[in-house]
Formats: structure tokens, sequence, C-alpha cells
């Protein structure tokens, strides 16, 4: 299948703090993409993120990049155009987490104090860095969008209120937004990845992880490069029609 992706300008946020973004711009990196992936602290994992794109034949940009900073968006892409030329894909995989660390809140939402960072760095810094490469995708002609989100938006955990609240924002930006984007050859999607394969699995999660297998039909958890193969095809040339949707990638659970 031709994906029409090679030289083609990607940008992934959080393209170095996760699985699905390491392996999401490996993937286009297989396609002879030119990506750029962000990082937050770890500027060291981000650089062997980008060793391994060029090795897989693409060209790499790290950039630094804080989800919650009002201006950063506009300067991410900026710096993204400056070195390519222009933008051709954009995949939002950043999260912002509070200071306890990826996973539900310590405490229920009644009793949480600060959670306005956390909701308006997962919501309005995503729809920021959106509407930042918009013009840049829409001057593309076929530029495209894909979202990561979770399937704690459908089935949530406790304690999970602000992280579900802002990602659902999201699903319901990328229906409306493809409406207004999809004159100009603009696609866009959301792919809500089940609990992915982790490298580990802490024990207090392994218990919860293992419902979800049983809960499975594949009785196996996706893992994240299927979770990339499916973001890469979603922006890919041979994907022409599907916009606004929620592609699920959890195995059927």
């Amino acid at each position: 299948m031709e994906l029409g992706l090679s030289g083609r300008t990607v940008l992934i946020t959080g393209g170095s703090s996760s699985l699905i973004g390491s392996e999401t711009a490996l993937a286009f990196a297989r396609e002879g993409a030119k990506v750029a992936i962000t990082y937050h602290r770890n500027e060291e994992a981000a650089e062997e993120v980008a060793n391994r794109i060029v090795e897989r034949g693409g060209a790499a940009r790290i950039v630094p990049f804080d989800l919650g900073a009002p201006d950063a968006a506009s300067e991410l892409v900026r710096s993204v155009v400056d070195w390519s030329g222009g933008l051709d894909v954009l995949v939002n995989n950043a999260i912002h987490w509070p200071d306890s660390g990826p996973g539900p809140l310590a405490t229920p939402f009644d009793q949480t104090v600060g959670w306005e960072a956390e909701f308006d760095a997962n919501l309005a810094g995503t729809m920021r860095v959106i509407q930042a490469a918009l013009p840049h995708l829409r001057a593309a002609g076929a530029g495209r969008v894909v979202t990561v989100s979770s399937v704690v938006t459908e089935r949530c955990l406790p304690h999970s209120s602000v992280y579900v609240a802002a990602k659902t924002g999201l699903h319901g930006l990328t229906k409306s937004l493809a409406w207004d984007v999809g004159p100009d050859g603009v696609l866009v999607n959301v792919v809500m990845p089940g609990w992915v394969n982790p490298r580990f699995i802490p024990d207090e999660l392994a218990l919860l992880i293992d419902e979800h297998v049983r809960a499975t039909p594949t009785k196996r958890l996706p893992t994240a490069v299927e979770v990339g193969d499916t973001i890469v095809f979603l922006c890919s040339s041979a994907n022409g029609s599907i916009t606004g949707e929620i592609v699920r990638v959890t195995g059927g659970y």
C-alpha cells in the first residue's frame, strides 16, 4: 500500500515521552517522513528517539515544549515550519499530568485543589497546537490531524474526572473541526488506544490490566506499534475519507 508520506513533515507532541509517541515517530520514519518530536524535560530520551528516526530512514528534529504554557504552541509550530518549510501532519500525543505522575488523581474531584492547570493543558493546550498548525495544514492541501485519546474516557477510573473531561472535550472538537477543515482537504481524527502493553506493570495496576485482558476478545493488550501504525494510516494518502471519527485500538475492549 502506498502511503505517500515520503518527505512529508510530521509533528508529534510528546513523541519521546511514551511508547505510543516513540513508536508512532518510528512508523513515520519508516515511510521516509521528516519527523519533529517534542519533549518536556527529558532531552536525552528525545535525542535517543531522534537517532532511531534517522536510522529508520527519516529526518528528525527535537523541540522543547510545555503543553501548559500559553505561548508555547505558536513557537513550536514556527520552529518546525522554519526547519522543514511546511507542516503536513500533526499528532497530538503530549499529556500534562499532575505532580503525582501519570494516572488518576490521588483524591476525588471534590477534594482536589489546583486541577485547573491539568484541565487547561490537556484541553486548551492541545487546542492551541491545533490552531497554530491549521494554516500550514490547510496550505499542504492534504493535511492530517490525529489526537491520541484513551479508553479511560469511556471506561472511567476512580478520580479520573479532570483527565476524562479534557479528553472528551477533544473528541467533540475533532468531530466539529472535521466540518471546518474538510473542504480544504484536512482530515481530523481521534485514535483511542486501550491499555497498551507496557514495558513494566506497576503492582497497583496489575489487577486492573488483568481484568482488561480478560474482558478483551483478543485476550491480549494492543501494542504501541499497532497504535502507531493506525495513526500513520489515518495520516497517509491511503486515507481519503475517514474524518471526524474516534478510531479504537483496544482489541475490542
